[in-house]
């Protein structure tokens, strides 16, 4: 039996009854190592997470499939004093689904209706996975704005509540750019359960929240016009050739184009099922472009040098291989799997990336394999902004103080950071809603059952004081 960590809820042989009064026996999970799958989530990407989050878990977990059975649990939840943490396909690398102090984690994957398609718009339950609904809405002549790499296990409600941008950014920006979040509707942790229905800007206060402020129960996304993607990749031995070449598609507006990835050569060799077109000691480019674009991009790389060594025409639905499955955080899957012993950083870099990166390998030799991914980013007054450059570099875990002295440099050289080494929210992101987010949680959340721990300066005194020491607190 695992011993129970400070500040566990237990949920009662009674409250078990009574959920399988409400779902069905088969639909209330106790069995120990159930629960803990349950519990669950990417988290072992960080040595540090990895080591305080281990052995925290729920007590019990439900899997709900329609927001009214939801409703009935949620109300349960709160006559019981239960913890609830909502789970969607769990890829989050930050424990944003990891129940802190036991309680109930609620399972929404059986919410996954597309409600509907229309005018550029779809309206989902968060249980849809993000490949269900990429694939429905391009039979409309639509596609998703931005999709995660791990698309095939995600879901909808998921990926807004945890993540922040993914393929399709270079174009959009992230999740929370250009009104891609039309609406979310939330329900409350109360006595009865009330929903709150969020729209336009509003919805931020909900967005990036990890389940705190409100359980999500409907979505409405904005959608892109769909377009014909090749999958191409380029390769070359020369990194300032093939970084001269990467930037030079990514900031060139006038190529439509959904995904530039760059890469050393270190992930080629860790991306086994591609190493037939990989060449061993060469940089990578991955690329999404529109098939209009192909030839330019072909020739013009063959011209400087470089090696296309494979071009992967447009097909829908896509088939294997998926370039776009080996970009952003799936690069740093394939990479820590070969490479043990390696965590990952998230780095915001300047127009001078190339400088600063090189900077950053010479202050660390050896220590970091460089990876870049490459975003839209937004003005003050909501316009597009500047393509930016992303580094989600692999760098080898030597200690706690290690990584803080990485930063610290990183910071030094005017790289800022956002820390994926902590699983609260304020610690996460600089987030200019943080205060909204927080008076949300306020209206939703009277008793702060929901994640609890997760905004930290929000919980109560007896979960503060239940909660592990994280490195940058």
């Amino acid at each position: 039996m695992t011993t129970l960590t400070p500040g566990f809820v237990a949920v009662s042989p009674t409250v078990v009854q009574e959920l399988s009064a409400l779902v069905g026996t088969d639909q209330v999970i106790t069995a120990e190592g159930e629960v803990e799958s349950l519990s669950k989530d990417c988290y072992w990407y960080s040595p540090v997470l990895k080591d305080r989050l281990e052995p925290r878990r729920a007590s019990a977990a439900v899997k709900v499939d329609s927001v009214e059975t939801l409703r009935e649990v949620l109300a349960l939840a709160y006559r019981n004093d239960l913890p609830v943490t909502v789970r969607g396909g769990a890829t989050g690398n930050y424990g944003q689904c990891i129940p802190l102090c036991g309680g109930l984690v609620i399972d929404i994957t059986g919410i996954d209706r597309i409600l509907e398609i229309a005018d550029g718009v779809a309206t989902v339950e968060p249980g849809v996975r993000v490949i269900n609904l990429e694939r429905a809405v391009r039979t409309r002549g639509w596609e998703m704005r931005c999709v995660p790499s791990t698309w095939v296990k995600s879901t909808v409600g998921g990926f807004i509540a945890g993540g922040s941008a993914g393929i399709g950014s270079i174009t959009w920006g992230g999740l929370r750019d250009q009104g891609t979040i039309k609406r979310i509707k939330l329900l409350t942790l109360e006595a009865e359960p009330r929903e709150l229905v969020l729209e336009e800007e509003e919805a931020l206060k909900a967005f990036h929240a990890y389940g705190t402020n409100g359980v999500i129960t409907e979505l409405q996304l904005r959608l892109a016009p769909a377009r014909k993607w090749d999958q191409i990749i380029v390769a070359g031995t020369d990194w300032a050739a093939v970084t001269a070449f990467c930037s030079r598609v990514a900031y060139d507006d006038a190529i439509p184009k959904r995904l530039v990835s760059l890469l050393e050569p270190s992930f080629g060799e860790s991306f086994k099922p591609l190493r037939k077109w990989l060449p061993g000691g060469h940089s990578l480019i991955f690329l999404e472009v529109d098939q209009s674009a192909t030839p330019q991009i072909v020739d013009e790389a063959k011209q400087r040098g470089l090696k296309v060594t494979h071009v992967i025409p447009h097909k829908d639905p896509k088939s294997q291989p998926m370039i776009m499955e080996y970009g952003w955080n799936h690069s740093t899957l394939w990479m820590l799997k070969s490479h043990p012993g390696h965590t990952f950083l998230q780095l915001g870099m300047g127009p001078n990336f190339a400088e600063q990166s090189a900077k950053l390998k010479a202050r660390f030799p050896g220590d970091i394999h460089l990876h870049f991914e490459f975003v839209r980013g937004h003005k003050a007054s909501g316009e597009f902004g500047e393509v930016k450059a992303v580094l989600i570099p692999v760098v080898r875990f030597v200690s706690e103080d290690r990584l803080r002295e990485v930063i610290a440099y990183a910071g030094e050289l005017g790289i800022a950071s956002n820390n994926p080494h902590t699983c609260y929210i304020e610690e996460a992101a600089h987030d200019n809603v943080l205060e909204l987010k927080a008076g949300l949680k306020g209206e939703a959340d009277p008793k702060g059952l929901l994640n609890p721990g997760k905004f930290r300066r929000l919980s109560t005194p007896a979960v503060s004081a239940a909660l592990p020491s994280f490195l940058y607190s």
